[in-house]
């Protein structure tokens, strides 16, 4: 019994001792300083410095060392050699040698770099003669280093090559790789050889749509950019979905999948479903009271129907109340693919009440023709005629007026949401000439700014937007836009000059607050993606006008440029895409800034 209380004591004393032991050695450990690498040395027959090699190990001196920043630096190492033609180089063994201190480590490097291989000759087997330019576009060459990441592209070239001239399954292989003796010392060459089977030449002898309830078979197969007989071409198919997604028909488009039918021609199904095309958009806005002035409320609807019974004609009404006093009155009619051409056709008449002053109206008719999904030509031919009111004529000097205009414009658009693009850029400039006729005034008081007559106008518009994506979810999207009128007249009168102020360009002031004969305005904003549909952010708009006034001894020069800047919210909901701005103007508080609210309901 005594012995094995001997050893039972025998056995215990130690285990004990590690217990009391272990926390103080842990805690000395988390303590202890970390290793740092104290020299990177290199040994070989290299063609490169030290200092290039260590940056692609990864091991600097000073810096904590690890094995796993060694074992990715050995990788990366290894990639960078091999991408500069030794592909046949190798780690032979990496040593570590610690300091006395435990604190510093020497790292050396044994490395074998091999030959460096260049390219003796590129050979495609299977090439058809009359497709021999194919070897034109490859960048692999005689004499140059082999690179694989380059060799991998060429073999992707070729295969794009004749997926775009009708030959879907082609592929391409490497069929050898041959080592061989260079005149040159420390270099080899190798051989290449790639082997090209190009499977069956494929026609479109149909295609097939599929989800579409309303819009027309026809209609869709026109905005395709590619028609049953055809060859096929790699290159039209992957532009499907997207100029089928621009027409904004649809909510959805899958890329279009080939099948081969037994006469080996080819079948393309598009896979698609359609969205909510027709578009019901309501904007209520109030003012706040200034001065004496008694707050109100704004107004704007439009009803467009851009897709009438699933032919793509278009149909679209607008009503906008921006003050008190000035209303605005659209209607426009779209008729598509004139003459089975991408060519458009659209009719407009527009009327404007603008401050119980004058009376507007006008219509143009316009032809728009598109090059491809992204590059649009249109020309405009419109009439304008102004009215004035007595009063108007007689304390601004209004006069009766007619203005012929012919306009050219210019669109191109890459975005790729037509709602809440996150990367993409809208372009659109239009030049406009103009021929006016002044009336002289009926009433005998009234001296008109410019004399009765015919003048010459030309107006200039260019509305640039770009949209990049730093961080996923993240937008910043910048918006720059101008407008410039000149004119033979003496002074640009008040009808012909530009607006500015309000949510569609400088948020902050009221609706067509500025106005001026040279305007411009910014629109910069911070956006935070919600959905493909939805989006917070945060904006600062800069607006400028310019416009000379005449005086009773000199004319006067207005000038100025105005800030805005706001929070806002768009958001898909059931009842619609609704809107939310908060902005603030110069001179505001921030309580006292404007809300714009718009709902969009698409049906």
């Amino acid at each position: 019994m005594n012995q094995r209380i001997q050893n039972g004591r025998t056995i215990g004393l130690p285990l004990l001792l590690l217990w009391l032991v272990t926390p103080v050695l842990t805690a000395v450990g988390r303590d202890a300083p970390a290793v740092r690498v104290n020299r990177v040395r290199f040994v070989g027959e290299l063609d490169f410095s030290g200092r290039e090699l260590q940056a692609q190990l990864g091991l600097k001196a000073g810096e904590p060392f690890s094995e796993s920043t060694l074992t990715a630096g050995r990788e990366r190492l290894l990639r960078f050699l091999q991408n500069d033609g030794y592909h046949l180089a190798r780690i032979d063994s990496i040593r570590h040698r610690y300091h006395a201190d435990s604190t510093r480590v020497d790292v050396t490097v044994f490395l074998t770099q091999g030959p460096r291989l260049r390219v003796g000759g590129l050979h495609l087997e299977g090439l058809p003669e009359n497709e021999r330019e194919v070897l034109d576009e490859l960048r692999t060459r005689q004499g140059d280093v082999f690179r694989e990441a380059r060799l991998q592209e060429d073999i992707e070239r070729v295969i794009r090559w004749f997926e775009q001239r009708g030959y879907p399954y082609c592929r391409v292989e490497v069929h050898d790789l041959r080592l061989q003796a260079s005149k040159k010392p420390g270099e080899s060459e190798v051989d290449v050889r790639l082997r090209l089977a190009l499977g069956p030449e494929v026609r479109i002898s149909e295609i097939v749509i599929r989800g579409n309830k309303q819009t027309q078979p026809h209609v869709i197969k026109r905005e395709l950019g590619l028609e049953e007989g055809e060859r096929y071409d790699q290159r039209k198919v992957d532009r499907i979905a997207s100029r089928l997604m621009k027409t904004g028909y649809f909510k959805w488009v899958n890329d279009p999948r080939l099948e081969l039918k037994g006469d080996g021609s080819g079948r393309l199904l598009i896979e698609l479903e359609e969205g909510r095309y027709n578009q019901l958009d309501g904007i209520l806005g109030y003012n706040p009271p200034q001065g004496n002035q008694p707050g109100f409320l704004t107004g704007f609807l439009n009803v467009s129907f851009r897709n009438l019974f699933g032919t793509g004609r278009q149909l679209k009404a607008v009503w906008d109340r921006k003050d008190r006093d000035t209303q605005e009155l659209q209607l426009a009619y779209l008729e598509p693919w004139v003459a089975g051409l991408p060519l458009n056709a659209a009719f407009d008449f527009r009327q404007l009440i603008r401050d119980t002053s004058y009376v507007e109206r006008g219509f143009g008719l316009g032809l728009d023709y598109r090059f491809n999904e992204s590059l649009g030509f249109g020309v405009r031919f419109s009439r304008v005629a102004v009215t004035p009111d007595s009063t108007s004529a007689r304390t601004l000097g209004i006069p009766r007026s007619s203005r012929l205009n012919l306009a050219f414009s210019l669109t191109f658009s890459t975005v790729n949401h037509p709602l809440n693009p996150s990367r993409g850029v809208r372009y659109l400039t239009t030049l406009e000439l103009a021929r006016k006729a002044i009336d002289r005034p009926s009433l005998p008081d009234v001296e008109p700014l410019s004399a009765s007559g015919t003048f010459n106008q030309k107006r200039v518009t260019v509305d640039l937007e770009t949209f990049l994506s730093p961080l996923r979810w993240q937008v910043l999207a910048l918006g720059v836009h101008g407008r410039v009128v000149t004119t033979d007249e003496p002074f640009v009168a008040i009808p012909d000059q530009y607006r500015l102020g309000g949510t569609r360009t400088l948020r902050g002031y009221r609706e067509d607050q500025f106005r001026g004969e040279r305007v411009a305005w910014a629109n910069l904003e911070y956006r935070y993606l919600l959905s493909t549909e939805s989006r917070l952010f945060a904006f600062v708009d800069a607006g400028y006008f310019f416009r000379v006034e005449p005086g009773l001894r000199q004319d006067v020069k207005v000038e100025r440029v105005k800030l805005g800047y706001g929070v806002g919210l768009r958001m898909s909901t059931r009842l619609g895409y609704f809107g939310l701005d908060y902005a603030v103007g110069e001179g505001d508080r921030l309580l006292n800034g404007k809300v714009h609210i718009s709902l969009i309901n698409a049906f």
